[in-house]
């Protein structure tokens, strides 16, 4: 696949100033509240390129991403955010596999 520029320079900018800044907030923060700042910032990347993407790409972008930051929010069950999470990394992992054509080709 050739690779193409999915980020202005402006939004490159926008997003590593909200990691900077996210990342002098949390020194002052709950620790749990890192995991919602990253997701934060996965959610805004995934805003910014999602019309710049592949059709795959993009569902992964609107689909599980999407959902986890509600759950975040409207939960107050830690072991169902975890679990969330742990299903947003599978599906990114199946993307990744699939994106790079690294499936196992026979024993």
């Amino acid at each position: 696949m050739a690779a193409r520029m999915v980020l202005s320079e402006d939004e490159a900018v926008e997003l590593v100033a909200f990691l900077v800044t996210a990342a002098r907030t949390q020194v002052d923060e709950a620790a749990e509240y890192g995991s919602l700042r990253l997701l934060t910032a996965a959610g805004r990347l995934g805003e910014l390129i999602a019309e710049r993407v592949s059709p795959e790409t993009r569902a992964l972008l609107t689909g599980p991403l999407k959902q986890i930051p509600e759950l975040a929010v409207r939960t107050a069950d830690p072991a169902a955010y975890v679990a969330a999470l742990d299903g947003l990394c599978g599906a990114v992992g199946q993307h990744l596999v699939t994106h790079f054509g690294l499936e196992r080709k026979g024993p």
